[in-house]
């Protein structure tokens, strides 16, 4: 094999890994399956950061996340939230509506108290300095699935208090959740079909010095259901070693820097 074709082979090896991270965009590295964790908001050096907050004792990829007592932070869209079976009917009367089916369908819930099967997930500001701040809000922007989603609580006589709701659009204002800066609270992440589901989410307030701030993650949950690899991904290893093998053969030497994959901080 003469040079000019080690180098064309070279190229489309280039190719392929660009294919492969941008197709890897579009999966969650880490599956969140039981344990506590936060949709978090921190502030560091003038921004704010909207991350996922995992307690020691989440199970992410099947092991407890560990380093106690403080846990893991991780990019929103490294992780994918799992939403497990069993499903739970909906309600019936006017006050459900906002859920976006109809009474006695399924409805998948990460419910606001404990499950020892599920994700026990809540919306924190905890890293916030309350003097600092005169409001916090998490608002949903956009948001893609199979069916829609709800954020809500119920007071003491189970009736609900509609924070999100995906079944009459997105719209400013109406589609948030305030947080208590400072606080921690916990609410109904409710689903109305199974499948994959993407929420952007803008966290913003008022900084008593700094001003306005903000800052926007995807956030993702499977219901019932996780990504799978995509096809690219799957065949890319082989080509690779094909690739390899090419480029030996012409004594082309490829620096293993150039195979290496660091995890995306997007």
């Amino acid at each position: 094999m003469n040079a000019k074709h080690s180098i064309l082979i070279l190229k489309s090896i280039v190719l392929l890994i660009s294919i492969g991270f941008a197709t890897r965009s579009a999966r969650s590295d880490f599956i969140y399956t039981s344990g506590h964790g936060d949709i978090g908001l921190a502030y560091d050096a003038g921004s704010l950061f909207l991350h996922y907050h995992l307690g020691p004792t989440a199970i992410v990829n099947g092991a407890p996340v560990g380093n106690a007592p403080d846990g893991a932070e991780f990019v929103p869209n490294e992780v994918l939230a799992f939403v497990p079976n069993p499903s739970t009917p909906r309600p019936a009367g006017a006050a459900w509506n906002f859920l976006g089916n109809a009474a006695n369908d399924p409805i998948w819930l990460l419910p606001a108290t404990e499950d020892a099967n599920r994700p026990f997930l809540g919306i924190a500001s905890e890293e916030l300095v309350p003097a600092d701040w005169s409001n916090v809000f998490f608002e949903l922007t956009s948001f893609s699935g199979p069916g829609n989603f709800s954020l809500f609580s119920t007071d003491s006589f189970g009736a609900p208090t509609v924070h999100i709701a995906t079944s009459d659009g997105i719209a400013t204002v109406s589609d948030r959740f305030q947080s208590i800066v400072g606080g921690h609270a916990h609410a109904n992440f409710a689903f109305t079909e199974a499948g994959l589901y993407e929420l952007t989410i803008k966290a913003y307030g008022t900084h008593v010095t700094d001003g306005f701030k903000e800052d926007t993650g995807v956030f993702r949950f499977g219901v019932t259901a996780v990504p799978e690899p995509s096809s690219i991904l799957l065949v890319l290893g082989s080509l690779l070693v094909i690739g390899y093998r090419y480029l030996t053969r012409a004594a082309v030497s490829v620096p293993y820097r150039f195979l290496l994959m660091n995890r995306s901080e997007n």
